[in-house]
């Protein structure tokens, strides 16, 4: 579970579709929350999403902190602060996402069922009103 964890940030970096086809479970089950978005059901309108998070070329450097697994059964969960930093054009941005993902091990592998992801706002966010969202 961990490495598939590690591989999901791995695509996500990487923008490669491809790689999230591999992790993720392909059912109507899946869940994913990101960033100031409304919760998306269902693995085709997941897999929507990623491509509109990759279609704003921003290039994104994940560091992982804080990382806790538990694995219950067939089930696992992951729960992590992402630290990211993101390009597009001239701009560089940062910013703190709390992360929960979840998996599934379908007899072979784990398979990712859910992630969440929302802003963590510290005192400089706070104090100056801003915010994180993915494209």
């Amino acid at each position: 579970m961990i490495l598939q964890n590690a591989r999901f940030y791995e695509a996500f970096e990487n923008a490669d579709l491809d790689a999230l086809d591999s992790i993720w479970l392909h059912s109507q089950r899946v869940r994913c929350i990101h960033p100031g978005w409304d919760i998306i059901v269902g693995w085709e309108a997941v897999r929507e999403s990623w491509e509109r998070v990759f279609a704003s070329n921003a290039a994104m450097k994940f560091s992982l902190r804080n990382v806790a697994a538990e694995i219950h059964g067939k089930l696992g969960v992951v729960v992590l602060i992402e630290e990211i930093v993101w390009r597009s054009g001239s701009s560089v941005e940062s910013g703190s996402v709390l992360a929960t993902n979840l998996f599934e091990h379908d007899g072979k592998t784990w398979r990712m069922i859910h992630h969440h992801g929302s802003p963590l706002i510290g005192e400089k966010d706070s104090a100056e009103g801003g915010s994180f969202r993915y494209n």
